[in-house]
C-alpha cells in the first residue's frame, strides 16, 4: 500500500469522538457473528452503542469480534482502560460516575483520580509481556494482536501511572500548562457559538443549538460535563489521559472541537425538554453515560487491538519484492514490520482472530481511493457485508462532480472494477438522514461549504450468489487502458497531491482488479505507461511517472521494456559505480538516505509550523528529475554489512523521535534503471510545495530541499536489495492475514464482457455468453425456434429457447427490455448483452444477452420503482439491501413535549424526504394535475402516515390502510403503536404492525378495527408497497425464519412480485405473523394478533450525491442543472451542449443524439 509521509509536527489528539455513535451491525441479519474492523477506531463510542443497540434473535445474542486499528497508541490505550474498568465495574452509581468522569472529563476529582491511578497501576504489570497479558483477567475479552502493540499502549499506562509521583510543583506546573491550553482554545470561541455537536440531536437539531453551545462553554471553561449538578465534587486535578497523543509530546495538543456531547444521542432528552433543554444541558451527558454503560459491559465479547497504523496488515500474497522493498511497518516513523501474534492469528488457535470482516468501518480521515482499495479484499464474501467510509462533499458542486472528484470516475465503472458498490445509489434512497447536516450549513451561513456523507459499500453482485467467488470480467485492452488513464488524469486533475499519492496507489488498484478482470494486462499496462509518457497535460505528473512504474512492478506489473536482460545491457552501457559491487542487479532495488541531524536541526520549528507538511525524495541528473511521494523514515543509527546485493542494513531506532540527536534515514523502492541513467546525479530530501509551506521558500529555497547527497556519496547514499528494518524483523515473512478468494479461478465459463463508451468513463454494456451443451437444448436451438428474453428483477433476466430456460444475473441493475440477443446456433451459444451500463453474470451455455446499464448519476422520474427495494440470501437467511436495521424495543418512544416549539422540527424533518425534483413533481401534481413519479407518491405516503400518527395536524390516528384506489382494493393495514427514535440514523420510525387484507382475515378483522384511515395508492405505488412492506418487516426481525419459510419455498422476496395489490397474494411470509402481539389482542382482537407482523416504517429520504435536498441548493446556482456535463446519448463532453427544450434537463451534443435519446428519454421528459 502506497503512503504519503508527513512531517511529524503539530498534530491534534482526539481522545473522544466527534460524530454520534452507530449501530455496526445494523446491515447484518440478526443470525450472523459479527467480525468487525475498525480503521482509525476512535474512541469505543461505535463498540458501546452496538452492544447496547444490536438488533439480534431474542435470547440469543450475536458474538461480536472488534479489531482496532488507530495510528495513535494512545486512543487504544485509553479504550483499554475503559473496558477493563467496565469489567471490573461493582455497579455501585459512584463507580460508574468516577468511570464516566476517567474517559469523559478533562479535569477529575480526587475519588475519579484514585481510580485511574489504580487501575494503571493494575494494567501496567499485566503488560510487561503478551504472555503476562494472556494469563490476566482481561485476555478473555481483550487481545492484542502483537507485542509491539501492547508495548505501545502500556507506555501511555506508564505515564498516566508516573504522574502520581509528581512533587508538589510538579504538579502545580502540569495544571497550569494544561489550563493554559484549555484558555487558548477557549478564547477564539467566546463570541460565538459553537454547534458542531448538534449532529449528535440528529431530527431534533434545530431545537438542540443553544443546549449544545452552552455545553461546549462550559465543559471547556470547568473541563467538566456537570458542573452545574449538585452535590458534584470538585474536579481540581488535570486528567493524565488528555494531556498527550504521543508519548513524549509536552505541548497541550488537544482537538479544539472535543466535546463529551458529539458521540451520543441527545434526541431522546432534547425531544423530551424542547427548548427548556438548555436549563437541563448538565444532565444530559451523565444520563446518557449511565444508559451506555451500564448496557454495554463487555461479557464474552472479544475485542482485538492493534495499534500503530490506521490501515491493517493486508494481503501478502502478492509478489515478494513487495515485502522487500515496501514492508508493512507498524507505523509511520517506525521500522518495526508489522508480526501479528501466531497464538492468535494461527488457524491452530483455539478462537483464531478474523482476517476478514463483515463490517468494516474507516475514519473520515482514510482518503477514499486508498481505503477501497486497502479494505476491499478483507471484506468478507456476503451479500450483507458492508463498508463504512464518510466523505467530505462541497456544497457549491454539483452532487455528481462530488463524487467523481473523489473516485475518479463513474460510479457504475469504478464499481465493477473494485468490486463494491454503494448500497444508495443502486436503491436510489436511504433510510439514514442528514438533516443534521443541513442545519449546519444553514446555521454556518456563508463560511459553511461542505457537508458529510456517509457510504456503505456493498459488494457487487448481489442479486446472484455472493457467498461463492464472483464471476470474472473481461475488457478489450484498448477500453481498458483508456479507462485505467482517465482515472490516472482525474487523480492529477487539480495538482493536488494527496491524489498524487492516490495515483502511486492505482497499482493496488490493477492488482485488485487482475483478480477480477480477464484481459491482455501486458498490453494494458504498456499502452497506459505511453499514453502517462504523451500526456502534456499535467504539470507535474511526469515527475512521479518513474515512482509509478516501479509500484506497479511491485504489484505484478512488469512492463515490457523491463526486464532482467534489458537491466543488465542498460548496466553494462552506463556502467553506474553504486553499482560496480553487484553481480545482479534486480530490477527494483531500494535507496536508503541518512540525513544528518544538523542538516534539519534548523528547520524543525519551521517545519513544526507548518503543521504536518508533506516530505518527499527527488532524484536528480541532466535534466531529469524524479520525484518519489511513497518513502519510509525514522530517526536514528544505521548499521550497514556486506557489500553488492548482499549489503543489508539495520536501524537501531532512537526513541526519542523528533526530540532526539540521531539523523533522520529515510529510504524509497527505486528501478534499477532509473538510477543507471542519473550516475552522477544526487538523490535529496524535500518538502512538497503547498500554500501552507509556502513560508519554507525563504529558508529552503525554490526546491524546497532540506538535504541532497551525490548517489555515490556511501557516507549518505546506500543502495540496497531490500528495505532497511529493525534487527529482528524479517520482511519477507509472509503474514497470515489472507483476504478471501474474490475470482472462481476454476470456473472454466466466459467471463462478463464489459464495453466502455467513448468517453472512457461510462460502462455502455455488458455481456454474457450462454453456452448450450445439453443435446437435447441444442437441438432446440438448432431448430429455429424464438428466442426470447423475459425481466426477472433489475438485475436478472430469464432466457427462453423453446421449453428450455436460463437465468442470467448482472453484477448492477440493467434495462432488459433493450437487451440484445446474438445467436450462433452452428456454435451452439447465445450471447445476451445490453446497451447503456449493463452486466451480466453467469455465462449461459447459449449465446450473448447485452442489457443496458441504468445506474447513473442523473435521477430521473420513475413510474416502476419496485426493484429498489431488495432482499437477497445469504446463506439461506433473508437480508437486506440498502435499508437498515433497527432494534425497536432500543429506539425510544417520541415523548410529545408540552410546548408547541418543541415539536416544530418534526414536519421540516418528514419533509426532507423530498428532493429539490420532487418537490418539484409534487407542486406540479398538485396545481397542474400531472402525475408525480412513484417515489414522490410513496413518500407522500409516507408523509400522511407520519404526521397523522404524531397528530402534527390535530387529532392522531394509529389504524390506516393502504388502498389501491383505481382498483378499489385494500390490500393492507397497519397499525401504528408508536413513534420512536431511531437515534444512529438520525430519524424517526414508526412501531408498526402490518396485517394482510386476504379473504382469511378480512370478515373477523372488519369487525374488529372498524375505523381504518385509508392511504390512496396508484397502482404503480401498490408495486411499490408490495416490495417495500417485507423489507419493513424484515429489518426490526427479532424471531428466526421456520424452515418452511414462503420465502425460500419460492425463491422469491416479495412473494408474488407481480402480484400487484392482489389482497390474496400477501407479499411477506408468514414466519413472524402472530408474534408478539399479546399487547394487540386486547386493543385489537384475536385476528390482529394472529395475522399482525412487527414492522419498523421510516421514512425514505433523497440520496445527497445523486440530487439535491432543496435547502443545499446554493443561491446563485439555477435549481434545475445536469449531473453530468456531457452529451446524454454519446457522453462526449468538453463541447457545446444544449438542452432539451421541454424538460429543460438533458443535453445534447447535436439534433442527431437528440433524436436518437428520444425514444428513451420522452418517458422521464416533462415540462418545467
Amino acid at each position: 500500500m502506497s503512503h504519503v509521509l508527513y512531517w511529524p509536527g503539530k498534530t491534534s489528539f482526539y481522545p473522544l469522538g466527534n460524530t454520534p455513535a452507530v449501530c455496526l451491525t445494523e446491515d447484518l441479519p440478526p443470525e450472523r457473528n459479527a467480525d468487525v474492523l475498525l480503521l482509525g477506531c476512535g474512541d469505543p463510542r461505535h463498540i458501546l452503542y452496538t452492544v447496547y443497540a444490536d438488533a439480534s434473535i431474542s435470547d440469543e445474542p450475536r458474538k461480536l469480534d472488534v479489531t482496532c486499528c488507530d495510528i495513535k497508541a494512545a486512543i487504544l490505550a485509553r479504550n483499554t482502560l475503559l473496558f477493563t474498568l467496565l469489567a471490573d465495574h461493582d455497579g455501585s452509581e459512584d463507580r460508574q460516575t468516577s468511570i464516566w468522569n476517567v474517559f469523559y472529563h478533562m479535569m477529575l476529582d480526587e475519588a475519579s483520580l484514585s481510580l485511574l491511578i489504580e487501575q494503571c497501576r493494575k494494567l501496567v504489570p499485566l503488560a510487561e509481556s503478551m504472555d503476562s497479558w494472556r494469563h490476566g483477567p482481561y485476555s478473555h475479552f481483550i487481545v492484542m494482536c502483537n507485542s509491539d502493540t501492547l508495548s505501545e499502549i502500556s507506555q501511555f499506562w506508564k505515564l498516566w501511572l508516573e504522574t502520581s509521583d509528581f512533587n508538589a510543583e510538579k504538579t502545580r506546573h502540569f495544571k497550569e500548562k494544561f489550563q493554559d491550553g484549555m484558555k487558548k482554545v477557549r478564547k477564539p470561541f467566546e463570541d460565538c457559538r459553537v454547534v458542531m455537536s448538534v449532529r449528535s440531536a440528529g431530527p431534533v437539531a434545530p431545537v438542540a443549538l443553544d443546549a449544545v453551545a452552552e455545553q461546549f462553554k462550559r465543559f471547556w471553561a470547568t473541563g467538566v460535563t456537570d458542573d452545574g449538578l449538585r452535590n458534584v465534587k470538585p474536579a481540581d486535578h488535570v486528567n493524565p489521559t488528555f494531556a498527550s497523543g504521543t508519548a513524549f509530546e509536552d505541548e497541550f495538543s488537544l482537538f479544539c472541537g472535543t466535546d463529551p456531547i458529539s458521540g451520543f444521542h441527545l434526541a431522546e432528552t432534547v425531544a423530551s425538554y424542547g427548548p427548556e433543554v438548555r436549563n437541563e444541558t448538565p444532565s444530559v451527558v451523565p444520563k446518557l453515560c449511565r444508559l451506555h454503560a451500564s448496557n454495554s459491559v463487555p461479557g464474552a465479547k472479544l475485542l482485538y487491538a492493534f495499534s500503530g497504523t490506521q490501515v491493517p496488515p493486508q494481503c501478502p500474497s502478492c509478489p515478494s519484492e513487495v515485502a522487500m522493498h515496501s514492508p508493512l511497518f507498524s507505523a509511520p516513523w517506525r521500522r518495526t514490520v508489522v508480526q501479528l501474534d501466531n497464538a492468535s492469528y494461527s488457524l491452530s488457535s483455539p478462537r483464531p482472530a478474523p482476517t476478514s470482516f463483515d463490517v468494516i468501518k474507516a475514519s473520515s480521515l482514510l482518503g477514499l481511493q486508498n481505503l477501497l482499495i486497502a479494505a476491499t479484499p478483507l471484506l468478507r464474501h456476503s451479500p450483507s457485508s458492508t463498508l463504512y467510509t464518510k466523505t467530505l462533499f462541497s456544497i457549491a458542486n454539483p452532487p455528481a462532480e462530488d463524487v467523481l472528484e473523489y473516485v475518479c470516475s463513474d460510479l457504475s465503472t469504478i464499481s465493477l472494477l473494485l468490486g463494491v458498490i454503494p448500497s444508495a445509489y443502486v436503491s436510489r434512497f436511504t433510510t439514514r438522514s442528514n438533516t443534521s447536516e443541513i442545519l449546519l450549513l444553514v446555521v454556518g451561513g456563508p463560511s459553511a461549504t461542505q457537508y458529510w456523507e456517509r457510504f456503505a459499500w456493498k459488494l457487487v453482485g448481489f442479486e446472484h450468489d455472493t457467498n461463492g467467488p464472483q464471476k470474472a470480467l473481461s475488457f478489450s485492452p484498448n477500453q481498458l487502458t483508456g479507462t485505467l488513464f482517465e482515472i490516472y488524469v482525474r487523480m492529477f486533475s487539480d495538482e493536488d497531491f494527496g491524489k498524487k499519492v492516490a495515483a502511486m496507489s492505482l497499482s493496488e488498484t490493477h492488482a485488485l482488479q487482475r483478480k477480477r478482470v480477464h484481459c491482455d494486462w501486458d498490453t494494458v499496462m504498456d499502452d497506459l505507461h505511453a499514453l502517462i509518457l504523451q500526456d502534456r497535460t499535467l504539470v507535474n505528473g511526469s515527475n512521479f511517472y518513474q515512482e509509478l512504474v516501479t509500484q506497479l512492478y511491485l504489484a505484478g506489473f512488469r512492463p515490457s521494456w523491463l526486464s532482467p536482460l534489458a537491466v543488465q545491457e542498460l548496466r553494462l552501457e552506463e556502467n553506474p559505480p553504486m553499482l560496480k559491487r553487484w553481480r545482479a542487479v534486480p530490477e527494483v532495488v531500494t535507496v536508503v538516505l541518512v540525513v544528518p541531524r544538523h542538516a534539519i536541526a534548523g528547520m524543525q520549528s519551521d517545519l513544526s509550523d507548518a503543521g504536518t507538511p508533506y516530505l518527499q525524495c527527488e532524484t536528480c541528473a541532466n535534466f531529469r528529475h524524479n520525484t518519489f511521494a511513497c518513502i519510509s523514515a525514522s530517526f536514528g543509527k544505521l548499521q550497514v554489512s556486506g557489500q553488492g546485493e548482499n549489503k543489508v542494513a539495520v536501524i537501531v531506532e532512537d526513541k526519542a523521535g523528533i526530540k532526539g540527536t540521531s539523523p533522520l534515514i529515510v529510504s524509497f523502492p527505486i528501478l534499477s534503471t532509473c538510477l543507471m541513467v542519473v550516475t552522477g546525479g544526487t538523490v535529496g530530501l524535500g518538502v512538497r510545495f503547498t500554500i501552507e509551506t509556502v513560508p519554507l521558500s525563504e529558508k529552503l529555497g525554490p526546491r524546497m530541499s532540506l538535504f541532497e547527497a551525490l548517489l555515490t556519496d556511501e557516507r549518505f547514499v546506500h543502495i540496497l536489495s531490500r528495505a532497511p528494518t529493525t534487527g529482528n524483523d524479517t520482511i519477507n515473512e509472509t503474514h497470515p492475514l489472507v483476504p478471501p478468494t474474490l475470482l472462481d479461478e476454476t470456473d472454466q465459463g466466459h467471463p462478463i464482457h464489459v464495453e466502455i463508451d467513448m468517453s472512457n468513463l461510462l460502462v455502455q454494456s455488458l455481456t454474457a455468453r450462454v453456452d448450450i451443451v445439453n443435446p437435447a437444448e441444442q437441438a432446440t436451438l438448432t431448430s429455429g425456434c424464438p428466442i426470447t428474453t423475459e425481466k426477472l428483477s433489475l438485475e436478472k433476466a430469464k432466457l427462453r429457447i423453446g421449453d428450455y430456460q436460463w437465468t442470467v444475473s448482472f453484477p448492477l441493475p440493467v434495462d432488459i427490455t433493450n437487451a440484445k440477443l446474438r445467436v450462433a446456433r452452428k456454435s451452439k451459444y447465445v450471447e445476451v448483452g445490453v446497451i447503456g451500463i449493463c452486466t451480466l453474470a453467469r455465462g449461459l451455455t447459449l449465446g450473448q444477452v447485452v442489457a443496458p446499464v441504468t445506474l447513473t448519476l442523473d435521477n430521473k422520474r420513475e413510474r416502476n420503482i419496485a426493484g429498489n427495494f431488495r432482499m437477497t440470501f445469504d446463506s439461506g437467511v433473508p437480508t437486506l439491501w440498502g435499508m437498515h436495521r433497527v432494534n425497536l424495543d432500543h429506539c425510544p418512544r417520541f415523548q410529545l413535549s408540552g410546548s408547541k416549539k418543541a415539536f416544530d422540527w418534526f414536519a421540516p424533518h418528514i419533509n426532507h424526504m423530498l428532493s429539490e425534483r420532487e418537490h418539484m413533481s409534487r407542486t406540479q401534481s398538485v396545481f397542474l394535475g400531472r402525475i408525480p413519479d412513484t417515489f414522490t407518491s410513496l413518500k407522500d405516503s409516507l408523509r400522511t402516515l407520519f404526521f397523522l400518527a404524531a397528530g402534527v395536524e390535530g387529532d392522531t390516528h394509529a389504524v390506516f390502510a393502504l388502498r389501491n384506489h383505481s382498483r378499489g382494493e385494500l390490500y393492507a393495514t397497519i397499525l401504528v403503536t408508536d413513534v420512536r427514535l431511531d437515534l444512529a440514523s438520525h430519524t424517526v420510525v414508526a412501531d408498526s404492525w402490518v396485517i394482510p387484507m386476504s379473504d382469511d382475515t378480512r370478515n373477523g378483522r372488519g369487525r374488529e378495527i372498524p375505523l381504518l384511515f385509508p392511504i390512496k395508492t396508484s397502482t404503480d405505488e401498490s408495486k411499490a408497497w408490495r416490495h417495500l412492506l417485507p423489507l419493513f418487516i424484515e429489518r426490526c426481525r427479532t424471531w428466526k425464519h421456520k424452515p418452511n419459510c414462503e420465502y425460500v419455498a419460492q425463491n422469491s422476496i416479495p412473494l408474488y412480485p407481480n402480484a400487484g395489490s392482489d389482497p390474496n397474494k400477501v407479499p411477506w411470509c408468514s414466519c413472524g405473523m402472530g408474534v408478539g402481539t399479546e399487547a394487540l389482542r386486547g386493543r385489537y382482537g384475536r385476528v390482529a394478533a394472529k395475522y399482525a407482523t412487527r414492522a419498523a416504517i421510516s421514512s425514505l429520504f433523497g440520496v445527497s450525491y445523486l440530487e439535491y435536498a432543496e435547502t443545499m441548493e446554493p443561491a446563485d446556482v439555477p435549481p434545475v442543472r445536469p449531473a453530468l456535463a456531457r452529451c446524454a446519448t454519446c457522453r462526449n463532453g468538453g463541447v457545446p451542449l444544449s438542452r432539451c427544450s421541454r424538460c429543460k434537463t438533458n443535453k445534447y451534443c447535436s439534433k442527431d443524439c437528440q433524436e436518437k435519446d428520444w425514444k428513451t428519454h420522452k418517458r422521464n421528459c416533462l415540462p418545467t
